[in-house]
């Protein structure tokens, strides 16, 4: 969401809520942590940034990308996944002025909170009614269901939002109506990514899934796992590296189901060579991003669109080095907190 979609009330509400949810993950994530968690934690963090670069059609005119809620809750648990999807937003937002600083808060609510809650949610409901389903056939439907549903309450979120202080240009019931549609098909798109992610990972490192050992889920076979640590580590950081490199290439720059929402009445005009909406719209209140001349705004290197793949590797870079950092600082409260109790 860009600044000025919502007003300031509004985004001030919601940087509180988000602010303390993410303050209560970091508090309740700190039994989670062990010495895997960091990277694998660090990793997830990178895959959804690399993935989310890589928007789907769903509609003539109209795109979808990954969330990730339902793909960091299943993998590393719902407060570790919170932290995931609100440091890759914060990448977003402070390196490539992607998503709006003031609504920083809303967009952190909605997707690391709202939609990581659902996700994790909805998963452990399915899980135990496909208990007796193959292990693979079984996780892969749990994790599809789990990312759909997701995805459609985190636009749920957006509603709400708009619904108490929305800017002009259209009215709470279209933009619900036009939210929930768009999103239960960027659902499905985003169920069959996090549903094939999920399989692998299961495959390869069926240990390293959070939902299964919580479950007390064990693969029905004595078949050790296919990859050592670093192995499957070192592959994991390898895609999210060749997604952000080369598929961004091939992503849809049509508008998102979001932005798509929000230009409902307008149309887009070219004018000196830039675009300017013209009639009525939600998007029409939209303010440029503060850090819009930054070297690497809209995932270029300086405007060099044609650079986007090596951009992309550097968010890469930030959101696993910033959520391996944070985590490590979790960890190390947590030890010292250990050792002054036993004082």
């Amino acid at each position: 969401m860009s600044d000025g979609i919502v007003n300031a009330p509004t985004s001030l509400i919601f940087a509180v809520i988000a602010v303390a949810g993410l303050a209560y993950a970091a508090w309740r994530a700190r039994a989670e942590l062990d010495e895997r968690a960091a990277p694998m934690a660090g990793l997830v963090a990178a895959f959804i940034f690399a993935v989310q670069m890589v928007n789907f059609p769903i509609l003539p005119g109209v795109s979808g990308h990954l969330l990730g809620g339902a793909l960091a809750a299943i993998l590393v648990g719902p407060y570790v996944g919170a932290l995931c999807v609100a440091i890759v937003l914060v990448v977003q937002a402070l390196l490539f002025a992607d998503g709006g600083l003031t609504a920083l808060g809303t967009n952190i609510t909605n997707m690391a909170l709202i939609g990581v809650a659902v996700g994790y949610t909805v998963a452990r409901l399915v899980l135990p009614v496909l208990s007796r389903r193959r292990a693979d056939a079984g996780i892969g439907i749990v994790a599809f269901v789990a990312a759909l549903v997701g995805t459609v309450g985190a636009a749920t979120g957006f509603v709400l939002e708009y619904a108490m202080g929305g800017a002009a240009g259209s009215t709470v019931g279209a933009v619900a109506g036009y939210m929930l549609v768009t999103h239960a098909l960027i659902g499905v798109g985003e169920g069959i990514i996090t549903a094939i992610t999920i399989v692998a990972v299961v495959n390869a490192r069926p240990d390293l899934v959070y939902l299964l050992r919580v479950n007390g889920r064990r693969r029905t076979d004595a078949t050790p796992p296919r990859l050592s640590l670093t192995g499957f580590l070192l592959a994991f950081a390898a895609v999210a590296v060749l997604v952000a490199g080369l598929l961004s290439y091939v992503a849809s720059s049509e508008p998102d189901g979001l932005d798509a929402t929000t230009q409902r009445g307008c149309t887009v005009v070219q004018v000196d060579g830039g675009e300017q909406l013209e009639g009525d719209c939600i998007a029409k209140n939209a303010r440029d991003h503060h850090l819009a001349k930054s070297p690497l705004a809209g995932y270029t290197i300086d405007g060099d669109d044609t650079l986007t793949g090596v951009a992309g590797v550097l968010g890469v870079v930030a959101a696993f080095a910033v959520l391996f950092a944070v985590v490590n600082l979790i960890r190390t409260g947590r030890n010292t907190a250990a050792r002054g109790r036993r004082r």
